[in-house]
């Protein structure tokens, strides 16, 4: 581990690192942060604990931040932690309802632009009115009209009606398709790989996931 330079004294780097460690291994044991992380993603936490850890030891976040990206074994110890707290049950129950909510919207706002039927009241409350008059334009002009996505959209609209327990499951394989798969395409009917067979293309190894991109 670097410690420090030659002018004056080293930053406390040790310790603010165990502190760190220390204050994620004690949020994984309580719940007060989930809903913050449910609503705003992981970062926020991650950004207050090091405010709150390296202010009085008299150091920045960001000069912590450039310690561990330099440092692949201090890296590994934050990253371990992040990804517990990111695989919190509760917090991706959370997640999966927010999503569901929030991919009902985008359906039902999808729907009326590729069917023109009108979407629920809760839809039109919850945009303004210029945006309202800008859906009303696209969806009378027919022009975005899509006789295949729409039984698609249809169909997941359906899931999230009946048994929104099953929306967001792979239809082939039965595993939980990805959020960001979800929010890029809300009416994914499968996970990334089973729609690769079913468009019979190569299903080649995905990137590496990074939970959290600080670093």
């Amino acid at each position: 581990m670097t410690i420090g330079s030659n002018e004056g004294p080293p930053p406390p780097w040790p310790e603010v690192h165990s502190t760190v460690l220390s204050t994620l291994d004690a949020l994984a044991s309580s719940t007060g942060w989930i809903p913050t992380a449910a609503t705003v993603g992981i970062e926020p936490i991650f950004e207050r604990v090091l405010q709150q850890v390296c202010q009085p030891q008299g150091v920045s976040p960001e000069a912590y931040i450039d310690l561990i990206t330099r440092d692949a074994g201090l890296r590994r110890d934050v990253q371990k932690r992040l990804a517990r707290l990111m695989e919190n049950p509760a917090l991706v129950t959370m997640r999966r309802e927010a999503q569901r909510r929030e991919a009902e919207h985008q359906l039902q706002v999808l729907h009326y632009v590729i069917s023109g039927q009108e979407p629920p009241e809760w839809v039109w409350a919850s945009i303004d009115e210029e945006q309202q008059q800008q859906l009303r334009d696209t969806a009378e002009s027919g022009e975005e009209r899509d006789p295949v996505l729409l039984p698609r959209v249809q169909r997941a609209l359906q899931k999230l009606a009946t048994n929104p327990t099953t929306y967001g499951q792979c239809e082939d394989c039965g595993t939980t398709i990805l959020l960001e798969r979800l929010q890029l395409v809300p009416w994914a009917e499968c996970c990334a790989a089973c729609q690769r067979k079913r468009e019979g293309t190569p299903d080649t190894p995905p990137e590496p996931q990074v939970l959290v991109t600080y670093f």
